[in-house]
């Protein structure tokens, strides 16, 4: 058996988890003091298809488009491939199949196996762990750290763990496809 047939569905909920909380974080990184941090990564801002008043931020990567909203996170493949796509109302990483971004608040991914799945995911996978390294070495940890606690201090915040420490599972995730529950990390804390 392949280590991709073998991927455990506890990973995939684990990475719902991790982007609901990284969604959070996004939102901080928009308001830094030197200016939108997703813009100085290299995304594009233009006005949100779906979503009346806010801003979807959107790039190329990896023969396919990363593209960021307050509600949804995707990777659109090229055509005749399969990206992801995560609603963070549904809380899922679901399979996205159309040439063109979804729609927020009107499209969904849909259901397919854990293995494919996993492997419609590890793209947008990759790019974030790209951009949080680029928000470690460019913004600080201090950066970070806080945007994570201001979540916690929210009403009905949602945390996964720190941030150094998700940056670290999200390596691992990608190394492997059978990376430490999030929790084992924080023991070693």
């Amino acid at each position: 058996m392949n280590a991709l047939a073998s991927i455990s569905p506890v990973v995939l909920s684990d990475c719902a988890r991790g982007l609901a909380q990284q969604m959070v974080l996004w939102g901080h990184d928009v308001r830094h003091p030197d200016g939108n941090a997703l813009v100085r990564y290299g995304l594009e801002r233009r006005a949100s298809t779906g979503l009346t008043g806010t801003s979807c931020y959107s790039m190329p990567w990896e023969n396919g488009v990363v593209e960021l909203h307050g509600a949804v996170a995707s990777w659109t493949a090229a055509a005749g491939k399969t990206g992801c796509v995560f609603c963070r109302d549904r809380g899922r990483i679901d399979l996205w199949e159309a040439e063109r971004p979804p729609v927020p608040g009107r499209e969904n991914g849909v259901s397919g196996t854990v293995a494919d799945r996993w492997k419609a995911f590890q793209p947008l996978l990759r790019w974030l762990i790209d951009y949080e390294t680029w928000v470690f070495e460019t913004l600080g940890e201090t950066w970070r750290q806080n945007a994570w606690r201001a979540l916690k201090k929210l009403p009905k915040g949602k945390v996964w763990i720190p941030p150094h420490l998700a940056l670290r599972w999200w390596q691992l995730a990608v190394e492997t496809s059978n990376p430490p529950r999030p929790r084992e990390l924080l023991k070693g804390e």
